[in-house]
């Protein structure tokens, strides 16, 4: 089942931000799906939405984040719901 959550979001090259209502899946094998409590927007983001980076738009603002894991795929072993995680694009 899909969860809303709210979303900042780059639509195009140079464009405003919006903030938008997106679905997120649950996860899938090897993936996590984490309650976000805190996530920074720093410079990089600012980068990719001025197209420095590539031109794949849309994308969501914010790449580091802390969060709590509320489920896991199948073949996770090494988190569980509950587990507090930080969040890194790399």
């Amino acid at each position: 089942m899909a969860h809303e959550v709210r979303a900042v979001v780059a639509l195009s090259k140079g464009a405003p931000v919006t903030v938008e209502t997106i679905l997120v899946p649950d996860p899938g094998p090897g993936e996590a799906l984490v309650k976000v409590q805190a996530c920074g927007v720093c410079h990089t983001d600012l980068h990719y939405r001025e197209g420095g980076i590539n031109d794949e738009f849309p994308f969501l603002l914010g790449h580091e984040a802390a969060g709590v894991v509320e489920s896991v795929g199948e073949g996770v072993a090494d988190l569980a719901p509950g587990d507090f995680v930080i969040l890194n694009w790399r």
